[in-house]
């Protein structure tokens, strides 16, 4: 590196900063827990989301629809 580039600092990042998406766990309607057993998927329902069958550690049986 020399004494020019030393001096003109850190070199900017060109590439755009990513938008950061957050989504929640599935969490059991009855106890409020999120240790889930999937026992069923379907994958792809023809529009992009997925349905799954789960069981709660408490027993609880459910379905998560991911869109």
């Amino acid at each position: 590196m020399t004494e020019s580039e030393a001096q003109a600092g850190p070199m900017p990042d060109k590439r755009p900063r990513l938008a950061t998406v957050s989504v929640e766990r599935p969490r059991c309607p009855a106890c409020g827990g999120v240790k889930l057993h999937k026992y069923r998927t379907l994958a792809d329902q023809g529009d992009g989301s997925a349905l799954w069958w789960v069981r709660c550690l408490c027993g609880q049986r459910f379905r998560v629809l991911l869109e």
